[in-house]
């Protein structure tokens, strides 16, 4: 497929005519940006390139499989992912404003699903960026609030929890005698998740030296982590104080969310198998656990020979 030329094109004044009513709606009514508009322009005008071999002379005579072997000829020429999915978010408005201006009966887009685009790898620090952000927690405030930042961001990293399910988490899902920690998930779904003896420990301390003095007007609230005023952590809250120690330990870019992450893929490092990472990430399906793996293939191999029934054969 030739991309559109202006000057050699014979797309019909209709056609064109309907595009540029688009683009002036979209750059009035919507007020989106000269680029945008340009890159609307080239997608549709793309597109009427398309139609014009195949002899197709109005939109009215556009049906789904139109648009669909269309994509299929953007993927046969190589055209990646990304720029499909905005061609198609491209054509797909056009119809869309095309429908409710009353100029077409039927949206050809309707039901066609854009490209699978390919889901980017979260950014994860280091055990020692970890290890330096724990560390560099300043723990003489007066109110504790240094042994309460600590005893977050050791639960973070612990246990790969959600921000929601960190702000929730109550004293009585600790159960430090068997090093586990109940975390309410999406859903409401309940999973049980090992917790290890360092964030156990800040816990314990947060939860006997400082908890009772933030909660000393609100003696029965049961949540764990509390504000300065004793009462429940915010989203923000939380997101400030990982930002504020991270910031400190010369680690930008931080927030509750990254020790998930790290939590995630330092476990895959070290060898845990992706069913045990999910089910302790509470996902319900494995292909979202699967992106935190970049195991080699000798790796690969050696699970196969240690586990395949025939493995080992010769």
């Amino acid at each position: 497929m030739t991309p559109f030329d202006e000057n050699t094109a014979t797309e019909s004044p209709s056609m064109d005519s309907s595009i540029e009513a688009f683009l002036d709606w979209a750059a009035i009514e919507k007020g989106l940006s000269t680029n945008t508009i340009a890159a609307y322009r080239k997608d549709l005008r793309d597109f009427i390139c398309h139609l014009d071999g195949k002899a197709i002379t109005g939109f009215e005579n556009i049906e789904p499989v139109t648009i669909a072997g269309y994509l299929r000829e953007l993927t046969e020429i190589g055209l990646s992912s990304r720029s499909i999915a905005r061609k198609m978010s491209s054509i797909r408005s056009f119809f869309k404003f095309m429908l409710t201006e009353g100029l077409l009966d039927k949206n050809p887009t309707e039901g066609l699903k854009p490209p699978k685009l390919p889901q980017p790898l979260p950014d994860v620090i280091t055990t020692e960026q970890v290890d330096n952000i724990l560390e560099t927690i300043y723990l003489g405030d007066s109110r504790g609030l240094g042994i309460r930042d600590r005893a977050i961001i050791e639960t973070l990293y612990a246990t790969g929890a959600r921000e929601s399910e960190i702000i929730n988490m109550e004293t009585s899902d600790i159960y430090e005698d068997i090093g586990f920690v109940r975390i309410i998930g999406k859903g409401n779904k309940e999973r049980l998740v090992p917790i290890n003896n360092s964030a156990l420990h800040w816990i314990g301390r947060y939860i006997r030296d400082v908890r009772p003095r933030l909660m000393a007007k609100f003696r029965r609230i049961p949540l764990i982590f509390l504000t300065y005023r004793g009462k429940k952590l915010s989203r923000m809250g939380l997101f400030n104080i990982v930002k504020k120690w991270s910031e400190a330990a010369g680690v930008p870019e931080v927030h509750p969310h990254t020790f998930r992450h790290a939590f995630a893929t330092h476990l895959v490092d070290g060898g845990a198998d992706l069913r045990s990472v999910q089910e302790m990430l509470g996902h319900s399906d494995i292909s979202s656990t699967q992106i935190y793996t970049n195991l080699s293939r000798n790796y690969l191999k050696d699970v196969y020979r240690k586990f395949h029934p025939r493995g080992s054969a010769k």
